[in-house]
């Protein structure tokens, strides 16, 4: 069994996502799998390297390295989402896919038709925000006839307020409502914030989508954040998989893989109703969150303090749908979303609000046209 080093800098976030996919490849590949945390370590690197003789190595970030060459000699390296120094001369590489994170962010704000569109970057400059900031630019320039505005003010991490401040100078000048796109969730929270001071409220005077879906940053922000969720775990199967060939060919010619981005959460920061009704956009948040858990029609209308029919007709003008159409739309989605991964599909219902198997089935073929076999099959990836 031979042994692969998981080199990150910290255990946090995405990065556990992407060492739970290396560690969906270790049992066929036959590999024992280590993770070094550089930022809890005291220990030399190349010292653990000689150590552990590794058979290869995952380095996420590779900012934790600064002597590659040294440090690794002949040992087969697969960089994850490698820094800048390090992207321009490593040869296999695994990377997000900042044209597709950024066309889906723009699509979901053109929805909206806003008088303006910005960019918020994070605090310091990196590669991904880089990247994310001039693809988004170009698709708005290109595709939409209009100007991005790229906030450039640096900011610190430490200090919210002061980031909300300067985002909310920059974003005061710029004709509403505004289009934002903000690099991450961290960043977006510190967005909405500034817009709060500002007094704004959405949609009328800003929309927001952000990256990655951290559900702590999106669920508790006012208004709650639509976030594109990246595939963190996708990313760590096509390092392992990259590494596999590399181990096995030494030779082998220089690869650059992306992973994408795998859904968008849609939450209250990028939803534009028809009529403007706090109390519907209170009940569609609740069917966003709760539509999983078996909630009915009857529970969301037992919430809108109006008559039943008042508040079905009032949900239909607001939503264009029905409030069983929208139950019955989350449900899809997380039906979608599960029949992605490997969950056994008799495990599906149950974890989608779904009354039974059978219903499911049913359900899904007459809006599918396709059994839940022949759509996962259809999209395997």
């Amino acid at each position: 069994m031979d042994t692969i080093l998981y080199i990150t800098d910290l255990h946090v976030g995405a990065h556990v996502a992407e060492l739970a996919g290396v560690f969906d490849r270790a049992s066929a590949f036959r590999w024992r799998v280590i993770e070094i945390e550089v930022a809890r370590t005291t220990r030399p690197l190349r010292e653990l390297i000689k150590q552990w003789n590794p058979a290869g190595c995952i380095l996420e970030g590779s900012h934790v390295v600064t002597n590659i060459r040294k440090t690794f000699g002949s040992i087969p390296v697969v960089y994850l989402d490698p820094a800048p120094k390090t992207v321009r001369t490593a040869k296999h590489t695994v990377a997000n896919d900042p044209e597709r994170i950024a066309r889906w962010a723009k699509e979901e704000l053109a929805k909206a038709n806003p008088a303006s569109y910005a960019f918020i970057g994070w605090c310091t400059p990196t590669v991904w925000s880089t990247e994310r900031a001039r693809v988004f630019s170009s698709c708005v320039r290109d595709e939409l006839k209009e100007a991005c505005h790229v906030f450039k003010t640096p900011w610190e991490i430490g200090d919210s307020f002061g980031a909300q401040q300067a985002m909310a100078t920059f974003l005061a000048r710029l004709p509403r409502p505004i289009g934002i796109f903000a690099v991450n969730d961290y960043a977006a929270v510190q967005a909405t914030e500034a817009c709060r001071q500002l007094g704004w409220t959405c949609p009328d005077d800003f929309l927001l989508v952000s990256v990655d879906n951290e559900e702590m940053h999106c669920e508790n922000a006012v208004p709650t954040i639509t976030s594109i969720e990246q595939d963190f775990r996708g990313a760590g199967r096509l390092a392992a998989d990259l590494l596999a060939r590399l181990i096995a060919d030494p030779k082998l010619p220089e690869e650059h893989l992306k992973f994408g981005p795998v859904r968008l959460e849609r939450r209250q920061s990028s939803r534009s109703f028809k009529l403007k009704d706090p109390r519907i956009t209170r009940a569609v948040e609740r069917i966003r969150r709760d539509a999983t858990t078996g909630i009915s029609a009857s529970d969301i209308l037992a919430e809108i303090p109006l008559s039943r029919r008042l508040a079905e007709k009032r949900f239909l003008a607001a939503t264009g749908k029905t409030i069983l159409q929208e139950i019955q739309h989350v449900r899809l989605e997380k039906v979608f979303e599960l029949l992605a991964t490997d969950i056994p599909i008799g495990h599906i219902a149950s974890r989608c609000g779904m009354q039974s198997d059978s219903f499911l089935k049913r359900f899904f073929k007459t809006r599918t046209g396709m059994t839940l076999r022949e759509w996962r099959k259809r999209h395997a990836t």
